[in-house]
């Protein structure tokens, strides 16, 4: 099966306005206040109620299922509709949590809008012995290619060189998906962007299919490089 990277749409005509959100409002202190969604990553909420920002949209953006929102309460965090809410708990029954988190344009507020947490990470999924793995520097900087051919090697790995710690790292590239898996949405880590939501081709359709807004799809083993500029991206979305 094909899989796909979740992006937001970049298209002006899809956004109304790029980018889409003006400003984010904040309700508490984001530095000191550990209720803050901005300080869970990648584990569940068990015995609180997250504190949520408010992203501000321009007068002319669209409100679309998909929000392109990046800063303190959506880091690799997606802000979805309750549209697009309902399809992913659809096709996921485990491993994720919604809460509000509503959208303002104009001065209204509009409550159909929700930050998702995932806090179950499937680096399992992943073909080792079809992919790459990197050690890095600086977060971004490549030293190295890894020699890694399955999940116990890539876990193995990662904890020696977590026990490093910074500035040494981990990151996964050129991804290809194990035969056989059958969740249509799923979330890595240690990837391109620090983050990839990724869709089945099967939940590409169903999404596509049911006219949600805000959302480009870009094939998993693509690097976003290759995506934006060779043209690729043009070819299906049309230009920015």
């Amino acid at each position: 099966m094909k899989y796909y990277s979740i992006s937001s749409s970049l298209s002006r005509k899809v956004t109304g306005h790029y980018p889409q959100v003006k400003e984010i409002k904040y309700s508490c202190d984001v530095w000191d206040e550990p209720r803050f969604i901005e300080h869970v990553y990648f584990t569940p909420v068990l015995d609180f109620e997250p504190i949520t920002a408010n992203a501000v949209l321009y007068a002319k953006s669209k409100s679309t299922d998909l929000i392109n929102v990046t800063g303190m309460g959506f880091t690799k965090k997606p802000l979805v509709s309750t549209k697009l809410k309902d399809i992913l708990q659809q096709f996921r029954k485990t491993g994720m949590q919604f809460f509000k988190s509503p959208v303002i344009k104009n001065g209204i507020v509009n409550e159909d809008y929700w930050v998702l947490n995932f806090f179950e990470v499937n680096m399992n999924f992943i073909d080792y012995t079809k992919s790459k793995v990197y050690l890095t520097e600086n977060t971004f900087d490549l030293v190295r290619p890894l020699d890694i051919f399955d999940y116990n090697a890539y876990i193995n790995t990662k904890e020696v060189i977590d026990e490093q710690g910074s500035p040494a790292g981990i990151l996964v590239d050129s991804i290809n998906i194990l035969p056989g898996v059958d969740e249509d949405f799923f979330v890595l880590t240690q990837v391109e962007g620090g983050a990839k939501y990724i869709a089945s081709e099967k939940l590409k359709a169903f999404i596509e299919q049911q006219s949600c807004t805000g959302i480009e799809f870009m094939p998993l083993e693509l690097k976003l490089t290759e995506w934006l500029q060779g043209g690729i991206r043009e070819t299906v979305y049309g230009k920015v």
